[in-house]
């Protein structure tokens, strides 16, 4: 390949600060193996440009493809995902740069840096992604701007013109934004289901919720069309726990969906109730990578891809990889008239204890059941339990084999999860169908923006019963031992122990949380404009401007800002003359020319600069050696794109004008 092919050292280091600027984000994502990899290319790619090491060759790049497919292989066990794809394109611009030669090679190196740019916004929409994402766009457009000589390589320069380009795309990107349907992905790419997360399982164990008592990162927000309800009232259902193995709570067979639980997805097939719903509202639950949503009881969401359990629990279809808005009606079980009767397997799911382990729970719930009391009369009983002698505690001492029994008649020290399952068990030793339920109770209200914000540390565990009369009803242990957990929340209840693990309890200091609060303001509204832009509030942001939605009108609205970005384009050039600005180097001759022609020596059309400069010699000797300096000064500006030789004429040129002053 010729020399003049070969990319310059400016266009190569560009094409690294759009690579670095992609991939950053993802280095804590991809394994260290391919960060390394990237870098050392790089500094390969770098000694071949001072002429320390050659290009690779065919064999060598052969074995580098074989040793990154290995890699990625035992790297990740799923394809077919997002991690792995974004790993790939890693791995390409890995192995792109051990052949990056010729400009054609840049532009494809810059088109996967835009690729991998755009792979951001899958992981996360917040707004910091966002601001990092517009970085990201700006340097690769720069960088691709660079590749067009060695003068647009300069840093102001090709910045300058990325920044330019990019403003003059915000009028049509906002058009489209507004304008354009809202479709459904032509595929979907499922991520990483293993990743960490924070939030509820399907499973409980003693200590599970008080461990989420530790974190304060934002859950669900919730914005209500209609009466909000009262703390009491704010129980924000996920999960039920049909089944326990001893010390482990979990769905069964039957509740989860995974296990032949069944989810009407469709809503025709949800029979809903004939009153109206007391509540209507808007949930965005926060990345959980699980499918359970969270809803007051009786829910019913017309949200597309929600459905409803048969236990009143609404599920998404795929699982919630990304913050997720969806619908909600809810109806409170004393609205709904008649219950219907528990069927048999119903009850015998929610009898179910393990064979052996806890005796004296079960002789003591047995002493309630002998005794002839109906399950309300024993629910009342354990309550006032529970009341008398019982303590709230988020660091509760840890449980032995049965965990039950050493709770209720040992240590009397526990969390949610502990009063919970310890009365379920209670209540089902003394015959009365019972369940344990997950989710989150109560929430901070937001006066500002009229939302409810629910935290991890508001996770909480409570029960479920079951009696003829009144059909499955809910019951709250935790609120027999502290009523002000449930009225004013767990910093309230726990205002000594909470977030004590923190190394700096940010929830103490009142301007850091009334700043963290702000912050969350802007993102729910972020959220709500952007992220959350469906086709729905489209539809109501059209007839707001249109006033009516019609092809016509749209086309004009599509129309009317092309037009309006194409008439400035035309007035800046009419406005800097016809066709593009000249460069520097020519407008400085250009005026010295004019200064000439002004002295009687005008150039004459098509006449080249040093023909010019010798006839100016021979007509007005005296301006001979300073014509001669400002050619030969233009000729290296203009035609070997010198900097400093630019400088240079434009010195002269003040000099020039010095001179005549004296002339």
């Amino acid at each position: 390949m010729e020399s003049s092919e070969r990319l310059p050292r400016e266009s190569l280091l560009w094409i690294f600060a759009a690579q670095f600027a992609a991939l950053l984000p993802q280095f804590a994502m991809l394994p260290l193996w391919i960060v390394g990899a990237w870098g050392f290319a790089v500094y390969w790619r770098l000694e071949v440009f001072r002429g320390r090491r050659d290009l690779p060759g065919r064999t060598v790049k052969l074995l580098a493809v074989v040793v990154a497919v290995g890699g990625l292989a035992l790297s990740y066990r799923q394809w077919f995902a997002l991690e792995p794809m974004v790993a790939l394109l890693a791995v390409s611009f890995t192995l792109k740069n051990l052949e990056l030669v010729s400009l054609r090679d840049a532009f494809l190196s810059l088109l996967l840096s835009y690729f991998v740019a755009a792979t951001l916004f899958v992981f996360e929409q917040t707004i910091p992604y966002a601001v990092y994402g517009v970085i990201c766009v700006l340097v690769i457009t720069a960088a691709l701007a660079a590749q067009t000589g060695s003068a647009g390589a300069r840093p102001r320069r090709a910045l300058g013109l990325s920044l330019r380009l990019l403003a003059q795309a915000v009028p049509l990107m906002v058009v489209l934004f507004i304008a354009m349907p809202r479709l459904g992905p032509l595929w979907a790419v499922p991520q990483n289901s293993d990743a960490a997360s924070t939030g509820i399982s399907d499973s409980m164990t003693p200590g599970d919720f008080s461990e989420l008592s530790q974190s304060d990162e934002p859950a669900l927000r919730m914005s209500f069309e209609g009466p909000v309800p009262p703390p009491e009232q704010r129980y924000w259902r996920g999960l039920v726990y049909s089944d326990f193995d001893g010390r482990r709570w979990s769905q069964g067979f039957g509740v989860d969906h995974r296990e032949g639980g069944r989810v009407h997805w469709k809503e025709s097939e949800r029979p809903l109730p004939e009153v109206g719903p007391r509540y209507r509202y808007r949930v965005i639950q926060e990345a959980t990578n699980s499918q359970w949503l969270f809803a007051m009881v009786r829910p019913d969401s017309p949200t597309e891809g929600v459905g409803e359990t048969a236990d009143g629990r609404l599920l998404k279809r795929k699982p919630v990889y990304s913050r997720f808005a969806y619908e909600v009606r809810s109806w409170p079980r004393e609205t709904l008239g008649e219950p219907m009767p528990l069927g048999d397997f119903e009850r015998r799911r929610n009898l179910q204890l393990p064979a052996d382990g806890n005796p004296r729970t079960r002789a003591w719930a047995g002493e309630f059941r002998d005794s002839g009391l109906d399950a309300e009369e024993i629910s009342a009983r354990i309550l006032q339990f529970y009341n008398r002698s019982f303590v709230y505690t988020l660091k509760p001492p840890a449980l032995g084999e049965d965990s039950v029994d050493e709770f209720l008649f040992g240590s009397r020290q526990g969390f949610c999860e502990h009063f919970a399952g310890s009365y379920v068990f209670a209540m089902r030793a003394a015959g009365v169908p019972a369940r344990v339920v997950a989710g989150y109770q109560g929430g901070e209200w937001v006066e500002q923006e009229q939302y409810l914000l629910v935290r991890q540390y508001d996770a909480h565990a409570w029960a479920e019963i079951w009696t003829p009369a009144r059909g499955w009803q809910r019951v709250d242990p935790t609120a027999a031992v502290s009523p002000e957990r449930i009225r004013d929340g767990l910093q309230s209840a726990a205002e000594e122990e909470f977030m004590g693990d923190s190394l700096l309890p940010l929830h103490r200091i009142s301007v850091l949380n009334r700043l963290r609060l702000q912050w969350d303001m802007i993102n729910y509204r972020w959220y709500r404009a952007v992220v959350s832009f469906d086709r729905e509030q489209q539809e109501s942001t059209l007839q707001r401007l249109l006033g009516e939605i019609s092809p016509l009108r749209l086309a004009i609205f599509l129309l009317l800002p092309v037009a309006a970005v194409l008439l400035g384009v035309l007035a800046w050039i009419w406005w800097n003359g016809r066709g593009t600005r000249a460069p520097l180097s020519s407008r400085l001759y250009r005026k010295f020319c004019r200064r000439l022609a002004r002295a009687g020596l005008e150039r004459h059309p098509g006449e080249a600069p040093r023909d010019f400069a010798c006839r100016v010699g021979e007509q007005r000797p005296e301006l001979a050696p300073m014509a001669e300096r400002i050619t030969a000064a233009f000729e290296k500006a203009a035609y070997a794109g010198d900097p400093a030789a630019e400088k240079q004429l434009r010195r002269l040129l003040r000099r020039w004008s010095v001179v005549r002053g004296r002339q």
